[in-house]
């Protein structure tokens, strides 16, 4: 694989400009997404501060005790420690146009250096996309695979994950599933020992996962479901039943979507109650959103509520230390959004629009796909309620974010709510919003999903 700087990616044009990632850059956006000043990071590493900012400005290499002490503060998991072994400098280094083991593992420890953020992660995926896994020469080399290895994956994995909170499947399909087949690759045909095995077994199963939805998101719904259940299977062989039972419930979540509500409740019981007695309880009230998920779709509203008040319950009692790390998105907004999508499938808009209008106001820009999905939700509350300007304008508001999303789901949801809006034309509010939807992909031929 070759990159020529200077060369910015064009349709049709695999080659991107290389981009440059140091240390001190790589410090700066994870000390920046900790909250910490420049000097409380000094006091945690016991490095002197005006030498701290001068290795961040690029002045100054980091020593090798510097880099890993920084590491250690910053709970890099050895990023930071890796970036530092080239002085501080670029990340990227590609003398000849060619690939060795170091660029790959170089290249690998720079695109974990730093968490995702709004302004970074459409960029993340594109170096994604050009930089093939360091799974694929663990697997050449042929060389007995330890830990470090395993490790070097799990980070990748949650920061793959990280990527789709600001990124839609469109974009980030394709690196997913290359990662899912190098790590599979290296399954396959590497030597490790039965525990390194295991680790790397339940590291697919949460790639597999993170892999689904991500196709989901893209529209890809037989690749998705194809992924889920090599992931349930991965997990399983591994030891995870929690992180099988994730995959499980995932697929319930897109049959109730797209299928029979009927069938996606089997699905999301039998995950639920595979994880009995080996889930956290935050992971117990995710398992069980998807139960009433379920339950709204097929329009028992007894159960559902009963379901929803069992999450409650469950979350109350989550202790984050007993958490997988690919829980960490559950929040009590998050459940509470799910309850207000639940009301309004069962068409109680007095109870659903209270909720998703509270829930809604903490949600912004930065996850654009997210808010854009929960605002039509509100919509069609407003719709069934009567507040046809209120809808119109929430409508609006998602229609914006859904131009940024590059997903499928959330412009399939704002089709729909565009359909529910069809027969309130001559409402000024209503109107503007038909424009603006016929402008941004009726042309287009974009398809109300």
């Amino acid at each position: 694989m070759t990159v020529l700087p200077g060369r910015p990616a064009t349709p049709g044009n695999t080659t991107t400009e290389a981009v440059l990632v140091t240390f001190g850059e790589a410090m700066r956006a994870r000390r920046e997404a900790a909250g910490l000043s420049l000097r409380a990071l000094a006091r945690q590493a016991h490095v002197d501060p005006g030498h701290l900012s001068r290795i961040e400005a690029g002045l100054r290499p980091p020593t090798a005790a510097v880099a890993e002490a920084v590491d250690q503060a910053l709970d890099a998991g050895g990023a930071l420690i890796a970036l530092g072994r080239r002085g501080g400098g670029p990340a990227w280094r590609l003398d000849d146009g060619s690939w060795s083991r170091d660029d790959a593992e170089v290249l690998a420890a720079s695109l974990v250096a730093a968490p995702p953020t709004p302004g970074s992660a459409l960029r993340l995926a594109h170096e994604w996309l050009i930089a093939e896994p360091p799974q694929v020469f663990e697997v050449r080399s042929g060389r007995r695979i330890g830990a470090a290895t395993v490790e070097q994956v799990e980070r990748r994995v949650h920061q793959l994950r990280l990527l789709d909170d600001h990124v839609g499947g469109e974009e980030t399909y394709a690196l997913l599933t290359a990662e899912v087949e190098a790590t599979a690759g290296l399954l396959r045909t590497a030597a490790y020992a039965e525990e390194v095995g295991r680790r790397l077994l339940v590291a697919l199963g949460e790639l597999c996962q993170v892999a689904g939805w991500v196709a989901s998101d893209a529209g890809r719904l037989r690749e998705a479901e194809r992924l889920y259940l090599a992931g349930m299977r991965a997990s399983h062989a591994g030891g995870d039943r929690a992180a099988a039972a994730n995959n499980l419930s995932s697929l319930s979540y897109q049959v109730a979507n797209a299928g029979d509500p009927r069938d996606a409740l089997v699905l999301a019981r039998s995950a639920s109650c595979g994880a009995d007695g080996h889930a956290s309880a935050t992971t117990r009230a995710l398992l069980l959103e998807r139960v009433a998920w379920a339950q709204a779709r097929a329009g028992d509203g007894t159960a559902c509520d009963r379901t929803l008040g069992a999450v409650e319950r469950e979350l109350e009692q989550r202790r984050p230390d007993e958490d997988p790390v690919w829980v960490y998105w559950l929040s009590a907004g998050e459940v509470e959004i799910m309850a207000g999508r639940c009301w309004t499938e069962l068409r109680r808009p007095l109870r659903a629009v209270p909720i998703l209008e509270r829930a809604t106001a903490g949600y912004g820009d930065d996850v654009a796909r997210e808010t854009a999905l929960y605002l039509t939700w509100l919509a069609v509350a407003l719709i069934q309620a009567g507040e046809v300007d209120r809808a119109a304008d929430a409508a609006l508001r998602a229609l914006r974010l859904a131009r940024l999303a590059h997903s499928s789901r959330a412009t399939g949801r704002v089709g729909a709510v565009h359909r529910a809006l069809g027969p309130y034309r001559g409402n000024v509010l209503v109107d503007e919003f038909d424009d603006a939807y016929r402008a941004e992909w009726s042309v287009g031929g974009a398809a109300e999903a």
